[in-house]
């Protein structure tokens, strides 16, 4: 039987906040700038961009890491593996929409770090944490 779709949301939710910390982790250690989301957020809402404006940033690609989520909700019997590769989803979806929205060359060029970055955190990371989590069947009350 398949988990409700809040599962699916919350799953995809919370890797995406994981990927929040990381990538905010790594701009603090000097090794990445602002996550590729502020960008998009910038492009969309405002000029300039404040304290309150990453928060809200980071909100929404929470959000939309919940509606990837729901869309996983496709795959049959969901474990960890089947969720790397569902990364390759959004990952396409990085590579193509978001580049054109933002006026970055399709696969960001085929640059090292624009094809590896997007499937190192949407296989390795969410992937395969949204894969685990509808797996588990975990109940974690947001």
């Amino acid at each position: 039987m398949k988990e409700p779709l809040t599962t699916y949301f919350k799953g995809g939710f919370l890797g995406a906040f994981i990927l929040i910390i990381i990538m905010y982790g790594m701009k603090l250690m000097g090794l990445a700038g602002d996550p590729g989301f502020i960008k998009v957020y910038h492009i969309t809402f405002v000029d300039t961009l404040t304290f309150m404006d990453h928060n809200l940033a980071s909100l929404l690609f929470a959000i939309s890491g919940g509606i990837w989520g729901v869309i996983f909700r496709i795959i049959p019997e969901p474990e960890p593996l089947k969720g790397l590769l569902f990364g390759l989803l959004p990952s396409l979806w990085v590579w193509t929409a978001v580049a054109i929205y933002t006026g970055t060359p399709l696969f960001y060029g085929f640059t090292f770090p624009g094809i590896v970055k997007p499937l190192f955190f949407n296989c390795l990371i969410w992937g395969t944490f949204i894969g685990w989590f509808v797996s588990t069947n975990s109940r974690i009350d947001l």
